[in-house]
């Protein structure tokens, strides 16, 4: 579809007045340091029946609500964030078959009609965080966006708990971030195609952007292949991770681990990652200029830190072109600059080739190699040494934001859902293959850290 149909379809959508961001400068507070921190942690009710999701037959297991991903004020609300589940519970499930047969291991879906809900957090005078509403994420149509995977690219093939195969979904979203543009609409982005969807207040799906070549006419959303073809290279389940939009109306979006472009090995020799800028007044008002432009974001390469573990987890807009990232495996809070980046889709072909090289990639140049082809990448300052010294848990990062002085985050938690083992230990023939283990007492959480 071209971007003025696009334009026509969805201005209307795009006019609302113009929301008040809960943004602050960071630049001006400098590092933080471990020994600096004064953190304080909240837990969020989720006690109570209406947030189990799942119960386990053989042990009475529950899954409850949790997959944060992503956290963003609620504007005019500064005890108040929203925040959104990913695809839902779906661990590994490994069966161990007699010798010489080698094990076998089904990506398994505990619920499989689960999908993204919008949530609304509100942090309470006793020092816990309460649930205010939970939200579907729904088609136009209000079907309700599930987690079961798309099938192009290739991706995860879906089980459920008895181990039968379950159907794609062309619509189904791996929600990892959410955001609030200028007008007031909702942005999440996710980890299948990857791509990032619009989201009206009501949780309904207003459109889709995914990479070149991706659609399959299936789609029952309105999606538009837009975003650069090169991102279904993405590792799997390595998808765009975190989004925010800018006051300018810049939404940004950033990849996970760099494309394995053209194979993993080059994706984690040199840590050569991938930051979107998608122009939402071109895309929603038919404004001038290029409707999305690519800066390179360097993480330590694999060999450096160890195999894959450095990865990008959210995003969070502090000012024109500036932005937070927490990258988890250095464990640092960064603020990027985007000023002085070079654009590289200007540098590399619809296959993700370089022009002055093309039989090479942007992912398989060495740091020493940059300049040579006239790339400038975005700029990092930390400003966390380490955020696993508020907590542990956030080894595994995946919100941040801040309102006035003080930066909150939050984690996944993956629902407290543990990988499986093959043997129930109460089998059941008349309950599932697949017996539900439990991580133990790790509720979702909300972490605060005040600016120096």
């Amino acid at each position: 579809m071209k971007r003025n149909k696009l334009t026509g379809a969805f201005g209307k959508s795009a006019g609302r007045l113009l929301c008040a961001l809960s943004t602050a400068l960071i630049t001006s507070s400098g590092v933080i340091p471990s020994s600096s921190l004064h953190a304080a942690i909240y837990d969020v009710d989720i006690d109570s029946p209406q947030f189990t999701l799942y119960t386990d037959p053989y042990n009475g297991n529950e899954i409850k609500l949790g997959g944060f991903s992503g956290l963003y004020p609620v504007p005019g609300k500064p005890d108040c964030f929203y925040t959104i589940t990913d695809r839902g519970p779906a661990p590994d499930f490994t069966v161990v078959q007699p010798a010489p047969t080698p094990p076998k291991t089904y990506k398994t879906w505990a619920i499989p009609s689960f999908g993204p809900h919008l949530v609304t957090l509100r942090l309470m005078p006793n020092g816990r965080v309460k649930v205010d509403e939970v939200k579907p994420l729904k088609n136009p149509g209000g079907g309700q966006i599930t987690g079961l995977p798309t099938s192009i690219p290739a991706t995860d093939v879906p089980y459920d708990f008895d181990l039968n195969v379950l159907p794609f979904d062309e619509d189904s979203l791996d929600a990892e971030g959410i955001t609030i543009d200028p007008w007031g609409n909702f942005w999440v982005c996710e980890e299948y195609k990857p791509s990032v969807a619009m989201i009206a207040p009501n949780g309904k799906v207003q459109l889709r952007l995914v990479p070149a070549g991706t659609l399959t006419g299936l789609e029952k959303v309105p999606t538009y292949d837009v975003l650069p073809g090169v991102l279904a290279k993405r590792r799997n389940n390595r998808g765009l991770e975190g989004i925010t939009a800018a006051a300018d109306g810049i939404l940004y979006s950033v990849m996970q681990r760099p494309l394995n472009n053209p194979n993993r090995t080059a994706a984690d020799a040199n840590g050569n990652g991938r930051l979107l800028a998608i122009d939402l007044n071109n895309l929603l008002h038919g404004g001038p200029g290029p409707l999305i432009r690519q800066y390179l974001y360097q993480m330590p390469a694999s060999n450096v830190i160890g195999s894959g573990s450095v990865t990008v987890s959210d995003l969070f807009s502090t000012g024109p072109g500036r932005i937070l990232v927490p990258e988890r495996g250095t464990d640092k809070l960064f603020e990027i600059n985007i000023a002085g980046a070079t654009d590289i889709s200007t540098k590399e072909n619809a296959a993700g080739k370089l022009l002055q090289a093309p039989t090479r990639t942007l992912e398989q140049l060495t740091a020493a190699e940059l300049p040579t082809f006239g790339i400038v990448p975005v700029t990092k300052t930390v400003i966390i040494q380490s955020m696993t010294a508020i907590s542990p848990l956030l080894e595994k990062v995946e919100g941040v934001c801040v309102v006035g002085n003080t930066i909150f985050f939050t984690y996944d938690n993956d629902f407290n859902v543990a990988e499986a083992g093959s043997t129930p230990v109460n089998p059941n023939p008349n309950g599932p293959a697949v017996q539900l283990e439990l991580l133990g007492e790790n509720y979702p959480k909300i972490f605060t850290v005040p600016m120096p």
